[in-house]
């Protein structure tokens, strides 16, 4: 099993690392920054579902981070926060997101990272189709780049996830490819086999679609709480 910590689909060799991460966000943007660039973003967002009150943090759905001031115990330090799409700001501890994942979350997630390459041939077949854009769950147009999200429609990613994963002997017969133990990687299975059949298996049976960023990352989520939010 990987040591370190996973944010996503990247590991991390220590938590400092991610700390590290964390501070160099700060530094970027600066008290009363709002956290612009889609990479930070992408962190940030992954990075919250570790946190143990994830579903209070998130409430209707995140629009962005920003970084605040905090000014109790009495002294001052910076941190980061979240504005929810109502506009309430929700501060959090990204220690608090550090704790280790369960054996399950992690071939979760080594899965999505291995169905990385189908979701963005995907999204550059949605941009280059010389078509209107436009979110398959609302009909909305989406107005950029930026905004466009890739969705599984039914069956969603969790769905298909657990049926490949029970049918090939449970989640203990899914072993997590070591880590180096020195840099930043993506978590993968050790099995590359099976991490091929995984691939034709999601080839086959998804259904991925366009949708608007802020859909897939509020409505679609909140609405697959009960389970994994969909990539």
């Amino acid at each position: 099993m990987a040591r370190g910590i996973i944010v996503g689909a990247t590991h991390y060799p220590t938590k400092e690392a991610v700390r590290d991460v964390c501070r160099g966000i700060v530094q970027r943007y600066g008290i009363g920054g709002d956290v612009t660039d889609p990479d930070d973003d992408s962190f940030l967002r992954l990075l919250l579902e570790r946190h143990p009150e994830y579903d209070l943090k998130r409430g209707d759905g995140i629009a962005h981070f920003r970084v605040i001031a905090h000014t109790g115990y009495g002294r001052r330090s910076v941190g980061l926060a979240l504005v929810r799409l109502d506009g309430e700001v929700s501060d959090f501890s990204w220690n608090a997101c550090l704790t280790p994942l369960s054996h399950r979350t992690q071939v979760l997630a080594a899965l999505r990272h291995a169905i990385a390459d189908q979701v963005a041939v995907a999204r550059n077949a949605a941009l280059t189709s010389g078509q209107p854009l436009a979110c398959s769950v609302t009909g909305a147009p989406i107005p950029s780049a930026a905004e466009l999200h890739i969705d599984h429609a039914d069956p969603t990613f969790l769905v298909l996830a657990e049926e490949f994963i029970a049918g090939n002997g449970g989640v203990d017969a899914f072993r997590i490819l070591p880590d180096a133990g020195s840099a930043v990687s993506y978590i993968e299975l050790e099995d590359k086999t099976l991490e091929r059949s995984w691939q034709e298996h999601h080839r086959e049976r998804c259904v991925l679609r366009p949708v608007l960023k802020r859909v897939n990352l509020s409505d679609l989520r909140r609405a697959d709480s009960r389970g994994t939010p969909s990539p």
